[in-house]
């Protein structure tokens, strides 16, 4: 991986924690059931997300956009012991995907 690649990733990657936690902080408002709470485990499972959208699209597999969004719902089914907001939820992983697509393009224009 190149060096512009590595300082766009990190800076990408800056930015979106912290608009993560202004989102749980301040839009979304803790309830004693929620379980909004942006950990280190939260944080580590959205880079791995995003990593993976990149690296897809950049190398030509736009399916991976479908594959990401069948385990994000595969992960939701059933889950009744961590309940979160349905927009917490949608909006986060929107981002997430505009995010990938955004830093792909980036590059992109830079070839």
């Amino acid at each position: 991986m190149s060096g512009p690649f590595i300082l766009l990733w990190l800076l990408m990657e800056s930015i979106l924690t912290v608009v993560f936690h202004f989102l749980n902080t301040r839009v979304f408002s803790k309830k004693e059931d929620d379980q909004n709470g942006l950990t280190l485990i939260a944080v580590l499972k959205g880079i791995m997300e995003r990593l993976l959208l990149i690296l897809g699209l950049m190398n030509g597999y736009p399916h991976v956009i479908t594959a990401f969004a069948a385990l994000k719902i595969g992960t939701r089914i059933n889950d009744k012991e961590h309940k979160i907001s349905n927009d917490y939820f949608l909006i986060g992983n929107l981002i997430s995907l505009l995010a990938a697509l955004a830093f792909v393009l980036i590059l992109q224009t830079q070839d």
